[in-house]
């Protein structure tokens, strides 16, 4: 996982429009995925420019492409404000669909969560998803997660779906065999304000 820079958005435009699910089904709360391979794209793409643009410590987002035996296969995020005070942010991830099934969206959401924990100094991280999508609820329970109560959001215009919200700790994380590698984290904690402060 590294984040996402412009290099790797064409190939990340490329497997999103190879599919990143069923027509039939609505993953994501902004159903990015719909319209034309154009729409798609620039969506993609102005979506990840405005993360950079607009990271501060008040308010951030940080966005990684995942990569798999070489091969990037979906991103993974976590967003939040006020981590300062809050210590606590929202995951939130997308897998090419021909990479589902394999065990790789169990072992970023993972990685992620372990560098928010050992090397941000996360409380909790916080993670959601639609009643209707148990691919995701089945991660986040491999992961660790607890649910945290159920929510009513509109998904697609007329369409109300249930969300079931998620929150995990450092106790509860199910952690990945291999030991997770870490470069930059030093940096970062400078940037968000971390460094020099009582933890």
């Amino acid at each position: 996982m590294s984040p996402v820079r412009d290099a790797d958005l064409p190939e990340l435009d490329a497997l999103a429009a190879a599919g990143i699910h069923a027509p039939t089904e609505m993953p994501f709360f902004f159903p990015w995925t719909v319209g034309s391979p154009g729409e798609i794209r620039l969506r993609l793409m102005q979506y990840h420019w405005a993360q950079r643009a607009e990271m501060s410590p008040a308010a951030w987002s940080l966005e990684t492409t995942v990569r798999f035996d070489g091969e990037i296969v979906g991103c993974q995020s976590i967003s939040t404000r006020d981590y300062l005070v809050t210590r606590t942010g929202e995951t939130g991830s997308w897998l090419g669909m021909k990479h589902h099934g394999r065990g790789i969206g169990t072992l970023m959401r993972q990685a992620l969560c372990a560098f928010m924990f050992d090397h941000l100094d996360a409380a909790e991280v916080t993670s959601a998803a639609f009643v209707d999508n148990p691919a995701s609820l089945a991660v986040s329970r491999k992961v660790g997660y607890r649910e945290n109560g159920i929510g009513r959001l509109k998904r697609r215009d007329g369409e109300m779906v249930l969300n079931q919200k998620l929150v995990l700790t450092s106790d509860t994380l199910n952690r990945a065999e291999p030991e997770l590698k870490v470069e930059g984290a030093l940096q970062l904690r400078d940037f968000l304000g971390l460094n020099g402060r009582d933890q």
